[in-house]
């Protein structure tokens, strides 16, 4: 029963295409019917009629009919009265298939973007490939009211309809590791890019996931390689693998997870502190920020100080070409075009 819902579904988008090109085709020939009808008048009256003297009587003959419901002219052969007739069911069929076109077409659209069959037009957006319990995390944590920057967001996955209901989320259905699913999904367009160890396939092992991911990744770098990616990695033993592909950054899982769970040991009350700076809508958290005017080229330490009177931060890093130092020593100059690591409430005001 299942199965028989399921191909239903997929089938009914090109159900509607086919029924919308044939109510087109249908659309076209009462036009073209209606077209030539004055003509093939004129033809067989403007001997016969003392109202028809040229094609442009016919012509007005045409809109009068339709507009009057009755001919204006008297019709003096029965090869007139058929194409009064003619006009008259043509002028009916083409605001009857005309309507049905556009509505046919509305729904396909509707129907196409709730099963994920169209294409994503926007640009600069966060696209998520591949679907598991964590990408509804991902996306909450994307629309926290802290989120200064909140782009649009499009979901790529191999799935029948979307896994999620939120504003701003488009839902993709599509192979992830498909360049023209990808293309779909806009990735060429794309701003980031989260590739998700899916856990929708029928194998749940590591190492199968892990391939469908380094696919996925390969993909999404040889099309874009501009895009800021993301992936989550379920193995250590595959990081090696990943390192390839020049994703930007790479999450694993055990890894982080094992070292977590160390440190708490060592550490108790470690996790709820970690959590903490990384979730919203609580709490401390950790945001990048531009250095503030008053502190380029000033030392650390000064921005230590001017940082916790000022905007109430703690600064903890400092980018240099693009990676963050920790805890960076207290004569270190920053530079008017840098970034900082702060712990804070939310976004620095500028």
């Amino acid at each position: 029963m299942g199965g028989c819902r399921s191909r239903d579904t997929s089938t009914l988008p090109a159900v509607l295409d086919r029924l919308n090109r044939r109510l087109v085709i249908a659309t076209v020939l009462s036009f073209l019917i209606l077209l030539f009808a004055p003509l093939f008048l004129w033809l067989m009256e403007h001997n016969r009629s003392y109202d028809l003297h040229s094609v442009g009587d016919a012509y007005g003959w045409l809109v009068r009919t339709l507009f009057e419901g009755t001919s204006p002219y008297k019709l003096k052969s029965q090869f007139g009265f058929a194409s009064y007739w003619i006009v008259r069911v043509a002028g009916v069929s083409l605001v009857a298939f005309g309507t049905a076109t556009i509505a046919s077409r509305f729904v396909a659209t509707v129907i196409k973007q709730g099963a994920g069959m169209g294409t994503f037009k926007g640009s600069h957006h966060v696209l998520i490939c591949g679907w598991s319990p964590k990408g509804s995390e991902i996306i909450r944590e994307l629309r926290a009211k802290e989120v200064e920057d909140v782009r649009e967001i499009v979901v790529l996955a191999d799935r029948e309809s979307s896994p999620i209901d939120a504003k701003d989320v488009t839902f993709v259905h599509g192979n992830p590791s498909n360049g023209d699913d990808l293309r779909r999904a806009g990735i060429e367009r794309v701003s980031t890019v989260i590739v998700l160890a899916d856990s929708t396939n029928a194998s749940h092992e590591p190492d199968d996931v892990d391939a469908r991911t380094l696919l996925t990744t390969l993909a999404v770098e040889s099309i874009n390689k501009d895009a800021y990616s993301c992936v989550e990695v379920l193995s250590s033993e595959n990081r090696q693998h990943f390192e390839r592909t020049h994703a930007d950054e790479l999450v694993v899982s055990d890894e982080l997870t094992g070292a977590l769970l160390a440190a708490s040991a060592r550490t108790h009350g470690l996790t709820s502190v970690v959590a903490d700076l990384l979730t919203h809508p609580e709490g401390q958290e950790l945001y990048r920020v531009p250095v503030p005017p008053e502190l380029a080229g000033q030392t650390v330490r000064h921005a230590l100080e001017v940082l916790k009177d000022l905007h109430d931060s703690l600064l903890v890093g400092v980018f240099t070409n693009g990676e963050c130092r920790l805890n960076p020593p207290g004569t270190t100059i920053l530079a008017a075009e840098g970034d900082l690591l702060v712990v804070r409430e939310g976004p620095l005001e500028p």
